[in-house]
C-alpha cells in the first residue's frame, strides 16, 4: 500500500512539470463610448464644442498601432511630428479590445516569478465629428452617422509582454493596422504605463 502511495505521489509531479503554457490564460475585454453635445441655452451660447473637451483616440492605452489622437479628424495643415495635421478631436467615441494573456513558459523564470505575461490583442475604435454636412448636423440615430462610424472604424492586431508593478501594469506591443486611414498616425511600436 505505501508503494502505490509514493507512485501516485510520483505521478503527481510528473503531472505537474508537463503544465502546457496555455494553463492560466486569461481572456479581457473592454469598451468604452462616449458622445459630447454643446449646451446653447437656447442660442445664449456658441454650438461649438472647444478643442479640450472633445474625445482623442490612440496610443498604447486605447488603441495600439497608433499615435496618440492618432485617429479621427484632423485639420487640413499643420501636424509637423505626425501626418495628416493636427488632431482636431470628435464629439463621438468607440474604442474596444479583446486580448488573451498567459504567463511566461516556466524556462524564464525570471518574468514568468514577476508577474510578466504575454499576450495577443486585437483592437477596433473610431473618433469623429458628428457636426457638419450639409444640414449642418447629421443625426446620430440616422443613417449617415452610423455610416460614418462604420466608415471611420480603425482595427489592429498584434502582441506584447506586459507585467504589473507597484504604480501600475507596463506593457511593450507590437501592432499591425489592418484598417487604417490616409491621415492617421501610425506607430507599430510602442511602450505603455
Amino acid at each position: 500500500m505505501r508503494m502505490e502511495e509514493e507512485g501516485v505521489e510520483g505521478k503527481k509531479e510528473e503531472e505537474e512539470k508537463e503544465d502546457p503554457v496555455v494553463i492560466g490564460m486569461t481572456l479581457h475585454s473592454s469598451f468604452h463610448f462616449g458622445l459630447v453635445r454643446p449646451l446653447t441655452f437656447g442660442g445664449l451660447c456658441s454650438g461649438k464644442i472647444p478643442l479640450a473637451d472633445r474625445f482623442y483616440v490612440g496610443g498604447p492605452g486605447q488603441l495600439r498601432g497608433f499615435m496618440p489622437a492618432g485617429i479621427g479628424p484632423r485639420a487640413s495643415r499643420g501636424g509637423s511630428s505626425v501626418p495628416g495635421g493636427d488632431s482636431l478631436g470628435g464629439d463621438l467615441f468607440y474604442t474596444s479590445t479583446l486580448a488573451a494573456s498567459v504567463p511566461f513558459p516556466k524556462s524564464i523564470s525570471t518574468l514568468r516569478h514577476n508577474g510578466a505575461r504575454l499576450f495577443g490583442f486585437v483592437n477596433a475604435d473610431t473618433c469623429v465629428s458628428t457636426t457638419g454636412g450639409a444640414s449642418g448636423t447629421v443625426s446620430l440615430l440616422g443613417m449617415p452617422a452610423w455610416n460614418q462610424i462604420l466608415k471611420s472604424s480603425r482595427v489592429s492586431v498584434g502582441g506584447g509582454v506586459s507585467v504589473g508593478s507597484p504604480m501600475g501594469r507596463f506593457e511593450a506591443t507590437y501592432a499591425v493596422p489592418l484598417r487604417y486611414g490616409p491621415r492617421d498616425a501610425r506607430k507599430a511600436v510602442q511602450f505603455g504605463f
